[in-house]
């Protein structure tokens, strides 16, 4: 009996991957598979334009690139393995750190500040039947609440998969972070409409999501201000019009939250709209509360001898009274990615152009943030909201396997102000990972370094395990 019970489950899980209901793959919490990933992602045609990954979407890829890249495609292949399981425990990491006391919160790491001195985190999924699962994933921090990600039930199927609970939102091609939606901030409860399988050979993804932020406060609403909870909608369309090309659409709307009824059939009407007149209390004091920001990404994969993948986007704050008078509320993104420079080594750069009034709200004193994080792009908690100065950032990364078993990251990150900034020079950080791969995961040491806007340095050295 038992023997007929177990084929069963397998069943279920290989045909829950058949169906094209899909987990998901992580997103910043696991660096060694997720730069494996992107080789695979930047070497395939018709990539999709925002993360989490699915695991049915990566594995198809995978496949296409077995006879070019074995050596890769198997390593992938190997970790893709764990997500089949009916019931399987996906991801463990455990890390203790020293250094000096910067409370600083960690570029796209959920709120969690460099002053924490030990992080343990895991996840794993259950497959129910084909056409749902049940997934959880928490990280706890010294000094910070359990936080919980890619914790959600899930139903539907390749076309229409439905989940509810912790799933993040990355709307942008940018690895080094997003504008509108990335993993900056805390994430929030949230339910999620979008398909496992892309539609047609246009490879058309579509993804739409109502979240409900934490209690913030200062949300002014008729001429006063009260604390509430304000809610988040997201949506994003993307379709492959050629093979190596992807263009997408994304869009944000931060609402209410405050002493105002504005429906979420409103704010869906409002989120399908380029502009709305609920975002301009200097207009009209009576107006109900909103934020709303637009994207338009793209990305070009070309997998010549040399491949080689670009990308970017071009976000617009939405703000009537900004739009007509005023230029200076949109952001610029590029990047280029070369996933192979050898076999061994890959290299990316990122740029980020954040105009003054990009990430400001009239009806949000604290911007766009979520427990007083950036949704969007880390540099959002570098400036203070009443600096208004435009912001550039530049990333680099460089990816080395020098052994078989060794691999060398490095990270190096800048963002400044212009000329109207307070501070006296520009932050900097370099962040090198040194791992150490086992056939019971990953042993390494994390150094972080660098000055903050005002000079001020700080250190950090972590010793961590990764399965």
């Amino acid at each position: 009996m038992s023997r007929y019970w177990i084929l069963g489950c397998l069943l279920i899980a290989s045909q829950g991957w058949a169906k094209g209901l899909s987990p998901y793959l992580p997103l910043q919490i696991s660096p060694e598979i997720e730069s494996q990933i992107e080789k695979v992602m930047a070497l395939t045609p018709g990539a999709p334009l925002t993360k989490p990954y699915k695991a049915a979407d990566v594995m198809r890829r995978n496949k296409l690139i077995a006879s070019r890249f074995p050596e890769l495609h198997r390593s992938v292949d190997a970790y893709l393995a764990r997500f089949k399981d009916t019931l399987a425990l996906t991801h463990v990491s455990a890390s203790v750190s020293a250094g000096e006391d910067e409370s600083s919160p960690i570029p796209n790491q959920r709120g969690i500040k460099r002053n924490s001195s030990y992080q343990v985190s895991a996840s794993g999924v259950a497959f129910i039947s084909p056409y749902a699962y049940v997934a959880g994933g928490a990280v706890y921090a010294d000094g910070e609440d359990a936080v919980l990600y890619n914790t959600h039930v899930a139903f539907g199927y390749e076309y229409a998969q439905i989940e509810a609970g912790y799933r993040e939102h990355w709307f942008s091609p940018m690895q080094d972070s997003a504008l509108l939606s990335s993993t900056n901030a805390k994430p929030s409860v949230s339910v999620t409409l979008s398909n496992a399988t892309p539609i047609t050979d246009w490879d058309i993804r579509y993804e739409v999501f109502y979240a409900k932020l934490d209690d913030t406060i200062g949300i002014s609403q008729q001429g006063e201000l009260f604390n509430g909870e304000p809610n988040l909608l997201g949506l994003h369309l993307s379709i492959s019009p050629v093979e190596a090309w992807t263009i997408g659409y994304s869009r944000t709307l931060k609402y209410a939250g405050a002493n105002n009824n504005l429906s979420i059939g409103d704010a869906f009407q409002d989120l399908f709209s380029p502009s709305g007149e609920d975002n301009t209390p200097s207009l009209n004091p009576q107006a109900l509360a909103s934020d709303q920001k637009t994207a338009i990404s793209s990305k070009i994969n070309l997998p010549f001898a040399f491949p080689v993948s670009v990308y970017g986007e071009l976000a617009f704050d939405h703000a009537p009274e900004v739009n007509e008078q005023e230029t200076d509320d949109k952001a610029l993104a590029f990047g280029v990615y070369f996933p192979m420079v050898t076999n061994d080594i890959s290299l990316r750069y990122e740029f980020t152009r954040l105009d003054e009034l990009f990430y400001q709200s009239g009806f949000y004193t604290a911007g766009y943030t979520n427990e007083g994080q950036a949704l969007g792009h880390w540099a959002g908690d570098l400036f203070p909201l009443q600096e208004q100065v435009q912001k550039t950032t530049h990333s680099l990364n460089m990816n080395w396997r020098f052994a078989s078993d060794q691999v060398i990251d490095v990270t190096l990150r800048t963002a400044d102000g212009d000329s109207n900034s307070n501070a006296q020079q520009a932050f900097k950080e370099l962040t090198v990972r040194y791992s150490y791969a086992t056939q019971y995961g990953f042993w390494g040491l994390d150094l972080d370094v660098g000055e903050d806007r005002f000079g001020e340095q700080f250190k950090r050295v972590s010793a961590f395990y990764r399965w």
